[in-house]
């Protein structure tokens, strides 16, 4: 049972499952009728990227290894990347997807994987700081508020734009935690990011402030026919985000973050579902 539970984590499976959640708050957020195929071509794309991203990164900081050894080591990151792929291209085929979203987070992710690409010559791009941490965050609200809405950012309802902006903010805090507890390593490979360009006592400063804004906006969805329930579910998420980056000061384990810290978002999804059930 624990290595199951472990290949689901380091398999990106459960992330993946979080992608379908907040998808899923998305819609139900907005009061649009869900579309399960929808759901499932967000879940096997979030797989396909995270699994595709594990083995090109280990790939480069590995590159002494031969292909054939490589190839053999990851081999189960090779077949969920295959089975996620045969999996949405299936659910593909039974919904129509508007292609300017999948064409905008299909650049948005190679841009975030430059950096660990085996090219000396895109080497540069790894001094980015900031931008891959935003990068991620925003690529993340894409995936989860226009593709599940299957609408154009400038097609955004004043609801939708909040709930954006939530996102972006709530998987902007969510970065940066998994950005700190990466500071050292990523020193060494000479990649940067908030962590890694900002002091510790700045970066606490920018977590309180986006906490601040995020809560800002998710109280301003009040005027937009959401449920002061959901509102409410949204705001504790947002408050045990900020309690996990204070706990995430302290060196903490694989699970901490693989399951506590990703586990932020199945929460947030649960939360306002559980609430707006009642």
């Amino acid at each position: 049972m624990r290595k199951f539970f472990h290949f689901i984590l380091s398999h990106s499976i459960f992330i993946a499952l979080c992608a379908a959640g907040l998808s899923f708050q998305t819609l139900q957020l907005l009061s649009v009728p869900v579309n399960f195929y929808l759901l499932a071509v967000i879940f096997f794309a979030t797989l396909c990227g995270y699994n595709a991203y594990w083995i090109v990164s280990r790939f480069s900081f590995n590159s002494q290894q031969s292909l054939r050894s490589f190839l053999f080591k990851n081999q189960s990151l090779i077949f969920v990347l295959l089975v996620a792929f045969t999996g949405l291209l299936f659910c593909m085929t039974k919904v129509h997807l508007v292609m300017y979203n999948i064409g905008i987070t299909f650049i948005l992710l190679i841009l975030y994987a430059v950096p660990v690409m085996p090219f000396k010559k895109l080497h540069f791009t790894r001094k980015a700081g900031f931008v891959k941490t935003v990068l991620l965050a925003f690529t993340w609200a894409i995936v989860t508020i226009l593709i599940p809405l299957q609408i154009s950012m400038p097609e955004m309802s004043r609801a939708a734009q909040l709930i954006f902006i939530n996102r972006f903010l709530f998987m902007l805090m969510l970065c940066i935690i998994f950005d700190k507890r990466d500071a050292a390593v990523d020193k060494i490979r000479g990649l940067q990011s908030l962590a890694t360009d900002i002091r510790p006592r700045l970066l606490h400063y920018l977590i309180a402030f986006i906490f601040i804004c995020y809560t800002i906006v998710t109280v301003n969805l009040l005027k937009y026919q959401v449920a002061p329930s959901q509102v409410a579910a949204l705001v504790a998420t947002g408050l045990v985000t900020l309690a996990v980056y204070i706990i995430s000061l302290q060196k903490r384990g694989y699970l901490f973050y693989y399951f506590l810290v990703d586990g932020l978002m199945f929460l947030s999804a649960m939360l306002t579902w559980i609430v707006g059930a009642i």
